[in-house]
C-alpha cells in the first residue's frame, strides 16, 4: 500500500445535516452538495471548506481556491491544508510552502508531511527533520507512519527505520509491514518475521 496525501473533509458533527454523504465514487451526492452549497453562501466555514475540497476533487479549481481561500481566511485550517494542496498540485510549491508552514505552525500534522516531502523533493533532509518531533508528539499515528515512508520513499533509510519503530511502539500494522520490509534488506530476517507476525493482528491506522 502507498501511504496517501489528499485533500480532508471536515465533519461538522454540530450539524449532522451539513455532514458530506458520499455516493459509490466518493463524490458528494447531489443532495449533499446543494445543502452544503447553499451553507457556504451564508457564510458556514466548514461549509466553505467542504464544498472547496469537492470542486478542488472534481476538477474546479478556480471554485475550489475561492471556497478554500475564503475559509482559510476565517481560520479553518483544514482549509488552509487542502489550499496549500491546491496550489502544491498547480506547480506552486513556495505558496503551498507559505501556507503549510501556517498551518503547521497551528499543529496541523498533514501540514507538516506536506513540508517534509517538499523538503525531501528539494533533497533538504535536514529541513525535513525539524516536523519530526512535532509529527512523534500529536497523537495520531497515521502521520508518524507516512513520515517514515516518505523518508523511505526517498532513500533516507535510518531516519525511516527510526520513525517506523515509533509507529510500531504505537501499534500500527503498516509501520510494522514497512520496517520489516527494511529489516529484510538488511538481513535482520528474524525480527522482520516477527514483525509481520505482529502485523497480521494489529490495527491498521489511517
Amino acid at each position: 500500500m502507498k501511504i496517501p496525501f489528499t485533500r480532508r473533509v471536515v465533519s461538522e458533527g454540530a450539524a449532522p445535516d451539513l455532514d458530506p454523504v458520499f455516493d459509490s465514487n466518493g463524490r458528494f451526492t447531489p443532495e449533499s452538495l446543494t445543502r452544503i452549497k447553499a451553507a457556504a453562501e451564508q457564510g458556514h466555514v466548514i461549509a466553505m471548506a467542504n464544498l472547496g475540497t469537492e470542486l478542488f476533487a472534481t476538477g474546479d479549481r478556480a471554485g475550489a481556491r475561492r471556497w478554500l481561500r475564503r475559509a482559510w481566511d476565517a481560520g479553518n485550517v483544514p482549509a488552509g491544508f487542502n489550499l496549500g494542496m491546491l496550489h502544491a498540485t498547480a506547480g506552486d510549491a513556495n505558496q503551498a510552502q507559505v501556507i503549510w508552514e501556517r498551518c503547521a505552525e497551528l499543529g496541523d500534522a498533514d501540514a507538516m508531511l506536506g513540508l517534509v516531502r517538499q523538503a525531501l523533493e528539494r533533497g533538504q533532509p535536514a529541513s525535513a527533520e525539524r516536523w519530526m518531533r512535532a509529527i512523534f508528539d500529536q497523537p495520531d499515528v497515521f502521520p508518524i507512519t507516512a513520515l517514515g515512508f516518505a523518508f523511505a520513499e526517498h532513500g533516507h533509510v535510518p531516519q525511516a527505520v527510526l520513525t517506523y519503530r515509533v509507529a510500531v511502539d504505537r501499534g500500527d500494522a503498516f509501520a510494522m509491514e514497512y520496517l520489516a520490509a527494511i529489516l529484510d534488506s538488511q538481513g535482520s530476517h528474524e525480527e522482520a518475521t516477527e514483525l509481520r507476525q505482529r502485523a497480521a493482528t494489529a490495527e491498521r491506522m489511517l
